[in-house]
């Protein structure tokens, strides 16, 4: 394998942990690293190892830098990892043994620029690892290796992309072995899911509607624990919430985004179909607190029988 020559393309830390892995066996191999303008995971990790670097900021960039530099290179193989610029047709040809993506979803399910979000929002009770031969189309290339992942109930953004990134770390330089040799078996998508592509989240997204279930809630307190972080507006504040525990209704009727309880204890608020106990709070710019804390620091700032909108 001395004469492969590898270009790895990548941003964050999913692509850091993975190309890390690459370089302890492939060193030799990697002709250059491309990421993103700003990204100090891939550049710091070029430098070390004394590979070469190209920071880009767009589309037109990465073409211009391939036709001038990466081209000439007489690339073997091209590793996309957690990039967001969509490559054009030509540079997918460009290297012989093909361009191939890691994605963190069971492919089909959840392609796009967000999967993680979207599997913790809708429940999954398994993800996965895809690594796919690139086409023309978003995610839609054919698969040459899916492993699958369970899903625990304390899992969120967070937990769940480590795990992700520990999976595909296992296998990463096996896989790359396996493309060199031509062992590899490519499988066809079949679409089977009707809503199976993922938006950019925005900063909106994290804003809780009340009229949403206990259940929903606590999906998207999962989904985005990164970011955007999950919140409410209360007297011009944006209070986030961390963590939640979803409890039974008692006989009462209460309003929906009706606070029922706000003591050091408890502080309780009605969705539209349980209550939830909120266990982990925040205000802007200030520190993450459990619900004690933030009551004995501000004891008279939720008022009960408020209507949260």
């Amino acid at each position: 394998m001395n004469k492969l020559k590898i270009v790895l393309i990548g941003t964050q830390k999913f692509a850091y942990k993975q190309f890390k892995k690459i370089i302890k066996k492939y060193k030799k191999n990697i002709v250059a690293i491309i990421t993103k303008k700003k990204n100090h995971y891939t550049k710091n990790l070029s430098i070390k190892n004394n590979i070469k670097l190209f920071e880009v900021k767009n589309k037109e960039e990465i073409i211009k830098l391939f036709k001038k530099k990466i081209i000439k290179s007489n690339i073997d193989l091209i590793l996309i990892i957690e990039f967001s610029i969509i490559l054009p047709k030509f540079i997918i040809k460009i290297p012989k043994l093909g361009c191939y993506n890691i994605h963190p979803s069971l492919l089909p399910k959840w392609k796009g620029p967000s999967p993680i979000q979207y599997t913790l929002l809708s429940g999954d009770k398994k993800t996965g690892i895809t690594i796919i031969k690139i086409n023309k189309k978003i995610d839609n290339g054919n698969i040459i290796w899916q492993k699958k992942c369970n899903i625990s109930k304390n899992d969120n953004y967070i937990s769940l992309y480590n795990k992700l990134i520990n999976l595909s770390k296992k296998i990463i330089n096996k896989i790359i072995k396996k493309i060199y040799l031509n062992k590899i078996l490519e499988l066809k998508q079949h679409i089977i899911y009707k809503k199976n592509y993922t938006y950019k989240i925005k900063k909106s997204d994290g804003i809780i509607n009340w009229n949403n279930s206990a259940e929903k809630i606590n999906r998207q307190i999962k989904a985005f624990y990164k970011w955007p972080k999950t919140f409410f507006y209360y007297k011009k504040n944006i209070i986030f919430i961390w963590k939640i525990k979803i409890i039974k209704n008692n006989n009462k009727k209460y309003k929906i985004g009706e606070i029922i309880d706000y003591n050091n204890k408890n502080f309780k608020v009605q969705t539209s179909n349980r209550i939830i106990q909120i266990i982990e709070i925040q205000l802007q710019d200030r520190k993450k607190m459990n619900i004690k804390q933030f009551f004995n620091s501000k004891p008279n700032f939720f008022l009960k029988g408020d209507i949260l909108k």
